[in-house]
Order: C-alpha cells, then sequence, then structure tokens
C-alpha cells in the first residue's frame, strides 16, 4: 500500500466525524438515563452501551490524533444535565435504545462498506458486532417485558402472483391495491420512528431554556405529527385486509 493510498479518503472521513458525533450523543444520553432510571436490567443494558461509546470515542480520537485531523465537534458532559428530573419512562428509555441500534448497525454497515484502508474496516466490524450485542439483548429484554410490538403479519401466499404491468407501481390513482411486505414493514419502521421522535420533541421543548431552539423543536413537532397521521392512515387504508391480526 503506497503512502497516498494510505490517507483518508472523502468518504472515510465523512464517517469518522459522524460516528464520532453520533457516539459522543450516545454517551451522554446514556450517562443521563443512568442517573434517572430505576429499573436495574435497563440500567444495566444503558451501563454496558455507555461503555461501548466510551472505547469508540477513545479509538476513534486516536485516529484522528494520528492523521493530524482536528478533532471533530462532539457532544461533552455539558451538554447533559445529570441533576435533571427524568423525561421519560424506563421503558421509553430501553425502546428508544433498540432504535439507535438499528440505526447503528445500518450506519455502520456503510461507513465499513466506504473504507478502504485495513484498520478501519477492521474498526467498524468491531463496532457492527458491538451494536448487534445491544441489539440481541435490547430486543430480549423488550420481549421478556412484553414491550415489543412487532411489524405487521401477513397471511400465506396461496400462489405467486408476479407483476406483470406498471400500474401496479402507479396505483396512486383509481382503485388501490394493498400493501405489499417491503411497503408495511419500511412505513411500521418510519411510523415507530416518528412516533419517538415526537416524544423526544415533546420533552425537551417543555424543558428548553432558548426560544430558538424551542421554535426549531415546534417545527419538528408539525413534521413528526403528520408523518405520523401520513403512515397510520396508510397501514389503516390499505394494510388492514392484509393483515387483520393487527388492526383487530
Amino acid at each position: 500500500m503506497n503512502a497516498e493510498s494510505k490517507r483518508l479518503t472523502s468518504p472515510e472521513i465523512t464517517s469518522l466525524c459522524a460516528q464520532y458525533q453520533q457516539d459522543t450523543l450516545a454517551a451522554c444520553v446514556a450517562k443521563h438515563v443512568l442517573a434517572t432510571v430505576t429499573d436495574s436490567e435497563i440500567r444495566s443494558l444503558f451501563a454496558f452501551s455507555l461503555e461501548l461509546s466510551k472505547k469508540h470515542i477513545k479509538l476513534l480520537t486516536a485516529i484522528f490524533h494520528a492523521e493530524h485531523f482536528p478533532l471533530p465537534k462532539g457532544f461533552t458532559d455539558e451538554d447533559v444535565d445529570l441533576h435533571a428530573p427524568p423525561l421519560f419512562t424506563d421503558s421509553f428509555w430501553l425502546k428508544y435504545l433498540h432504535d439507535m441500534t438499528i440505526h447503528g448497525l445500518a450506519g455502520y454497515g456503510i461507513s465499513f462498506s466506504v473504507s478502504v484502508r485495513r484498520d478501519l474496516r477492521d474498526y467498524y466490524h468491531q463496532c457492527n458486532l458491538d451494536v448487534m450485542e445491544v441489539y440481541n439483548r435490547s430486543l430480549d429484554l423488550l420481549l421478556e417485558k412484553n414491550l415489543y410490538v412487532p411489524a405487521p403479519y401477513f397471511s400465506n401466499p396461496k400462489k405467486q402472483e408476479p407483476i406483470t404491468d406498471l400500474s401496479y407501481a402507479l396505483d396512486f390513482v383509481g382503485k388501490q391495491r394493498l400493501l405489499n411486505t417491503t411497503e408495511a414493514g419500511n412505513i411500521y419502521f418510519n411510523l415507530r420512528k416518528s412516533m419517538a421522535t415526537k416524544a423526544l420533541l415533546i420533552a425537551f421543548k417543555q424543558v428548553s431554556k432558548r426560544k430558538d431552539v424551542r421554535k426549531v423543536m415546534e417545527t419538528g413537532l408539525d413534521v413528526a405529527h403528520k408523518h405520523i397521521e401520513l403512515y397510520s392512515s396508510i397501514m389503516y387504508a390499505r394494510g388492514k385486509s392484509s393483515y387483520a391480526s393487527t388492526f383487530g
């Protein structure tokens, strides 16, 4: 490997900066949760998550220093009030952590795929293993506590039904078909994330001291509410016949 190929490429720099910001944010959230959560199992999982974030931050910092690259502006202890009262229930935080692992898996997968240097690929490989561990532990705990709401179920098809014409993709006019499994799954996950976003914005809007920040959160709330209404209406209107067990 020549000297030129050892330099960080543009997507490698982008990924490293994004991962640094995300891990410093995750550390702040975990510290706040650990200061307020009461459930011992959820506390243990967040403690484990915090240690992973600290490990990642240490390794990322070393990479930036070795490259003589300025450390990105991440989140610090100044961005979290460890004496603030709890804003959410323990069960919400467990669901939040699980949803964040889904984003983590996607982010680390992309970072791995755009990295050329072996040291970076090894780092993201380990990060994927780390976040998969949190995913498994958080999902097991959600299932154990009967808190997990699965994506819609579909009845098994009686036969293959190949798509034969373009109207399948243009059914927004006239008679609309039922959702397929890909569409139902994507809408479900987006609906779930929109609901979590709405809860976060409502809570932080109530405690924010800055008017401009509250204004941004109000805008975000409007968007989240519209998305929830849209996804819910699509699920009900175009999906209820496909998965009766979900809609009763």
